[in-house]
């Protein structure tokens, strides 16, 4: 090795103790903080896991790349690496604001694939978020915080999976200038950009059909409250009113018409719930199955999920023949 390898490769040695402290604290915040909301709610699928930079590499891109470095210690800003990936592209762009946004560190972005592709639309945009952060405070590091940099990989699983193909396999390889293995990752990108485009339209009708039925669900315990103020919405059996929200898919059914069928028949459907005869009319959705049994009986019946004397007795308390 050079006396001016030696050089480089000393004050990075010397840098690694504060490096490993600060590539610790990104992590932490990250998954405990920062990200928090994303972790909690099962948006993140593969969590950060710091890395200090190889020392060969290191070398590498300080003196040997055609990019001169004037001081390589601040200039090469991924001497720690840590990555995130999620499922959606959206949930990227959603954690890069909140990273950037953070106060806990001085925050930059350093690549954007949206940008990337803009400035070369022959180039595919479908690459990961890069920010780079270093400590705000000196708070106990012995060396200069600006060069205590970590860059933050933020991707999805579809680009995580292109990029340990593409730059590992290939980028890094001895196959980067074969022109046929470069066609096919054009290829392949492309149908992960469109694949990711399709994810994210299906997760967004997912999520407006949730907050439907979420809506519905909280008008029902409205409702019901009025007849049971002591119900605990945390008592809602969701199983039970799953399997009676499956007859949502098959009847266009109103919160007004429900509450209609209450009112032509509210001293039968309050006694049922004051004193019930069985489990079902402890639950918000026997409005529900009140009115699918006004309103389609025949069909409602026939479809029926549950055992049969809690539909007996939903004749019995309605004075409804079976005949």
């Amino acid at each position: 090795m050079s006396e001016i390898e030696d050089k480089v490769l000393a004050d990075f040695k010397a840098l690694e103790p504060d490096l490993k402290k600060w590539g610790k604290f990104v992590d932490e915040s990250l998954s405990n903080i920062v990200l928090k909301n994303l972790v909690d709610n099962y948006k993140v699928k593969i969590k950060p896991s710091f890395r200090i930079k190889e020392e060969r590499s290191y070398i590498s891109k300080a003196l040997w790349r055609e990019k001169p470095y004037v001081r390589p210690l601040t200039e090469i800003e991924d001497k720690i690496g840590t990555r995130v990936v999620f499922l959606f592209s959206i949930d990227v762009k959603k954690a890069s604001d909140l990273v950037l946004e953070s106060d806990l560190w001085v925050a930059k972005i350093t690549k954007k694939y949206d940008e990337i592709s803009e400035k070369d639309p022959e180039k595919f945009g479908y690459q990961s978020i890069h920010v780079v952060v270093h400590p705000k405070e000196q708070n106990g590091y012995t060396h200069d915080i600006k060069d205590l940099t970590c860059e933050i990989q933020l991707r999805t699983l579809l680009q995580h999976a292109y990029s340990e193909i593409s730059h590992d396999s290939t980028y890094k390889g001895p196959f980067k200038k074969d022109k046929e293995i470069a066609r096919k990752l054009s290829k392949s990108m492309a149908l992960m950009e469109a694949t990711d485009d399709y994810f994210c339209s299906i997760f967004e009708m997912i999520a407006d059909e949730t907050r439907k039925v979420h809506n519905f669900t909280l008008e029902l315990i409205n409702i019901y409250k009025t007849i049971d103020p002591n119900f605990k919405n945390e008592t809602l059996d969701r199983e039970l009113t799953e399997i009676f929200f499956n007859f949502l898919d098959d009847y266009d059914i109103s919160i007004d018409a429900i509450k209609e069928i209450y009112q032509k028949n509210r001293v039968s459907i309050d006694y049922a719930i004051k004193k019930p005869k069985n489990y079902l009319p402890t639950q918000p959705v026997f409005l529900l199955v009140v009115y699918l049994f006004f309103n389609h009986r025949h069909s409602f019946v026939n479809k029926w999920p549950l055992m049969s004397q809690q539909l007996d007795e939903l004749y019995l308390t309605f004075g409804v023949s079976r005949n």
